[in-house]
C-alpha cells in the first residue's frame, strides 16, 4: 500500500535511483551471486530509528543513510541562500530525503504507522515527510522541509537529528558542519 501520490513533486527527484548499468551477470549459485545476495540483505537492514525529541508518547523516524551528494547539495543551497533559516532548512532537507517513515511503538511493542487509519507495521506504509504527514499533523505545507519543521518542535531538534543521522551514516560531525555551513 504505497502512498506515492502524497509525495511533494520536488521530493521525487533523486529517489529510487537505479543501479549503474553494466553490472556483470552472475550465474545462480556462483560466488558473485552470493556476494550480491549478501549485499542486498545488508542494504535492506541499513536503517536507523531516531526518536523525535519532546513527544510523549514517543514518536520515531526511520532513516536510511544519507549520501555525500545529498549533503553537498544541501550545503551548496545553504551557502547560496540569504534566508535566515538556511541552515535549518538544509538539515531539514537531509532528514526529508533520508526518511523511510514516521512511526510509534504500540502497547504490544510493535512499530506501527502513526496514521490512525493505517496502523501498518510495514515501513513502506508509514507516512514520510509528505502531504500525508502534513494532513495528519494539520500542517499547511507545500514542501517536505515544511513538514520536517512542523514535526520537530525546535530548530535545534532538526539540526541535532541531522547530525546524529550523518554520524550514523559514517560522517564526522566536523565534516557535516562544514558541508552545511551557510554564508
Amino acid at each position: 500500500m504505497g502512498h506515492e501520490s502524497d509525495r511533494f513533486e520536488a521530493d521525487q527527484v533523486g529517489h529510487g535511483e537505479q543501479p549503474e548499468p553494466g553490472e556483470a551477470p552472475a550465474a545462480p549459485g556462483s560466488i558473485l551471486d552470493g556476494i550480491r545476495a549478501r549485499r542486498d540483505r545488508a542494504k535492506a537492514a541499513l536503517f536507523v530509528d531516531i526518536k523525535v525529541p519532546r513527544y510523549e508518547p514517543e514518536l520515531w523516524v526511520r532513516f536510511k543513510p544519507t549520501e555525500q551528494k545529498r549533503i553537498d547539495a544541501a550545503g551548496e543551497k545553504a551557502r547560496k541562500s540569504k534566508d535566515d533559516h538556511r541552515i535549518v532548512n538544509a538539515n531539514a532537507t537531509l532528514l526529508a530525503e533520508a526518511c523511510i517513515g514516521v512511526f510509534e511503538v504500540d502497547a504490544d511493542g510493535e512499530k506501527v504507522s502513526i496514521d490512525p487509519a493505517d496502523r501498518s507495521t510495514n515501513p513502506d506504509d508509514w507516512p514520510q515527510f509528505d502531504k500525508r504527514l502534513a494532513r495528519l499533523l494539520e500542517i499547511p505545507a507545500g514542501k517536505a522541509v515544511e513538514v520536517v519543521r512542523g514535526l520537530y518542535l525546535t530548530d535545534g531538534d532538526i539540526i541535532s537529528t541531522a547530525a546524529e543521522l550523518g554520524e550514523w551514516s559514517g560522517y564526522s560531525r566536523d565534516m557535516l558542519e562544514q558541508d552545511t555551513a551557510g554564508n
